[in-house]
């Protein structure tokens, strides 16, 4: 299967749910209804469309949300979609809140990769940019993920500026030094209600890169699996 470039499709991404257990004030508001499950894909009908696209030369599957780790059920979707013939790759976006408890039985159902979401090493400004998360909680999730073989470790990071766009960029780089981890920083994408506040708080790539080799010198290009 390939796409109207001709670039050749092997993966999908599949939003398991847009529900969130955290409410991060650049993605929505702190008051937010989510769809009802009915609305949402059956475990039926992405184990179908998985099949399909195997079919077609998809191998990799990135599962994410809202935050799919939320979804009931999700160890045996993973493993039911572990189950489909040529899918080699099964990977997910999470915010590693749960990962404590569901890291290994993930592991165990076929899971073999996690991105998680991480955007500050500060536990006062992880509290704020969530609205009431942990930052401990999300470190007992990484430990469990590579407690459970769920490696690389990848963690994404989106930058707002005049929040985390100094010294925080610069100590989750550090992190790529210290640890054998993958770091992406990421643009904020303007959409839906919270729109006016990205449009005003967007970093751009270059002044990232520019934080980055400020502190660490010139960075050099390498090859990136971005599934």
């Amino acid at each position: 299967m390939h796409d109207s470039y001709g670039r050749r499709i092997h993966y999908l991404r599949i939003s398991l749910t847009d529900a969130c257990n955290l409410r991060c004030v650049y993605c929505m508001p702190e008051q937010m209804s989510f769809r009802p499950r009915h609305e949402l894909m059956s475990d039926e009908e992405i184990l179908y469309l998985v099949t399909a696209g195997a079919s077609l030369g998809v191998e990799k599957i990135r599962l994410t949300g809202g935050e799919p780790s939320i979804r009931p059920g999700v160890v045996e979707l993973v493993r039911g979609i572990a189950a489909i013939p040529s899918i080699r790759d099964i990977a997910m976006t999470t915010n590693a809140l749960l990962l404590h408890e569901l890291a290994q039985p993930l592991a165990d159902a076929g899971l073999r990769r996690v991105n998680i979401s991480i955007d500050t090493l500060d536990a006062d400004k992880f509290h704020r940019i969530t609205r009431w998360g942990h930052i401990d909680d999300v470190w007992r999730g990484i430990a469990a993920a590579e407690v459970a073989g769920l490696r690389p470790v990848k963690l994404n990071a989106v930058v707002v500026r005049g929040f985390n766009d100094g010294q925080d960029v610069v100590d989750l780089a550090r992190l790529t030094l210290e640890r054998d981890w993958e770091v992406r920083f990421i643009e904020m994408m303007p959409f839906g209600e919270v729109s006016d506040f990205q449009q005003t708080n967007v970093v751009s790539y270059r002044e990232i890169r520019q934080t980055v080799e400020a502190e660490f010198g010139p960075l050099q290009e390498a090859g990136y699996d971005f599934v």
